[in-house]
């Protein structure tokens, strides 16, 4: 029992947690592994890359990004299913502004990097209401590092934003932009 109380307080489980976490791709295990204690949910939210937020509403961006200060790739959906099939009025809701306005924030001086998407480098939309304001707030802010951007499903911009995402692309190679009507 003494040797497990040393182990813990020279963090060797931390080091092999996180050596364990790596390869878990799960979401609901990684969501079962963060409810375990405190330890594995700092840890979780430290070494997880990969979110999927199933609805914009459910949470805000500036909680997201206080808890997962590492995300590379990001999914977030808005509108129901429904609105495929034009079940849902239009102006319904959905928009991408208030993600886009805080994923485009410059990070503040006093702050490290953990409360921005600073190491983000995709990003996927889907259902949702972007503007051609939105998409050049992002570019502005994002473009240098952004490898992929996925609009799925949405509406609200024009062909000059699409012209203004493929002068943005360095090289051709490196940025993806995929749209599904």
């Amino acid at each position: 029992m003494v040797e497990l109380r040393r182990m813990v307080s020279l963090g060797i489980p931390d080091v092999a947690l996180g050596l364990v976490l790596g390869f878990i791709d799960d979401p609901r295990d990684r969501a079962a592994i963060s409810l375990v204690c405190r330890a594995w949910h700092r840890a979780d939210a430290l070494s997880r890359q990969h979110v999927t937020i199933a609805m914009s509403y459910a949470t805000g961006p500036a909680r997201l990004a206080r808890r997962f200060p590492s995300l590379v790739s990001l999914k977030i959906k808005s509108k129901p299913r429904a609105a495929m099939f034009n079940l849902i009025p239009h102006d319904w809701g959905g928009a991408a502004a208030p993600w886009i306005a805080h994923i485009a924030a410059p990070t503040p001086p006093s702050f490290s990097f953990s409360f921005s998407f600073d190491l983000l480098r995709s990003l996927h939309l889907r259902r949702m209401v972007v503007t051609d304001s939105d998409l050049s707030l992002l570019l502005a802010a994002k473009a240098p590092i952004l490898l992929s951007l996925k609009l799925d499903r949405c509406d609200g911009f024009s062909t000059h934003s699409l012209s203004l995402i493929a002068s943005s692309c360095r090289q051709p190679s490196s940025f993806a932009l995929l749209f599904f009507a």
